[in-house]
This record gives structure tokens, C-alpha cells and sequence, in this order.
């Protein structure tokens, strides 16, 4: 999860698809899209309303492996490496039971 909704590249309308929070929540993903940052650039990046969810980005960490960076969790964060050079690209911090990106 990530506050990183300025660095879509692309959005497209994705009315069909919700996720079920923690507490029982149903929140929709209202759009789906591409992220490009100085460091990462991720496909199929789901967006979530800010009015559920303060502006956030939903990560599935499958998609992150699948375009060739390593992603490495603790019990309080986790960070995304670049699988060629081993650079550490992205950090998290864990908050209420998510990683959220900085």
C-alpha cells in the first residue's frame, strides 16, 4: 500500500473488482493503472477512493516480484530491491497491519 497515487502514469476505470478490509469493510478498487517513480515502475496497480481509504495505492506483492524486484518483510517493515543491481528502491513501514510504502 502506498500514498503514491501522483505517480500514476496511466488510470483506467475499474468499477468491478472491491477488496474486504481487516474489519469487515467492503471497499471498492475504483481504478487500475500504472506507477512510474524515479525508482519503481509497476502494472495493474489498484487504486482505492480517498474517501475510503485516505488517497492509497494497493500493491499485491506478486505484482512487484513479477516485474523483476525482490520484496523483503520484518515484523515492523519491509523494503522492495531491484533484482539486477540489489538496490534497495522502495522502503515500508508496517501500520495497522499493512506496509505502506514511502
Amino acid at each position: 500500500m502506498s500514498h503514491h497515487f501522483p505517480f500514476f502514469v496511466s488510470l483506467s476505470p475499474n468499477s468491478f473488482m472491491s477488496i474486504t478490509t481487516i474489519d469487515g469493510y467492503l471497499v471498492p478498487l475504483s481504478d487500475i493503472g500504472t506507477i512510474a517513480t524515479p525508482s519503481l515502475y509497476l502494472s495493474d496497480v489498484y487504486y482505492i477512493p480517498p474517501y475510503f481509504a485516505m488517497n492509497l495505492v494497493l500493491y499485491f506483492v506478486v505484482k512487484i516480484c513479477d516485474s523483476e524486484y525482490n520484496v523483503y518483510f520484518s515484523p515492523s517493515d519491509c523494503f522492495v530491491q531491484d533484482d539486477t543491481s540489489h538496490k534497495v528502491i522502495e522502503i515500508g513501514r508496517r501500520q495497522t497491519g499493512l506496509y505502506v510504502l514511502n
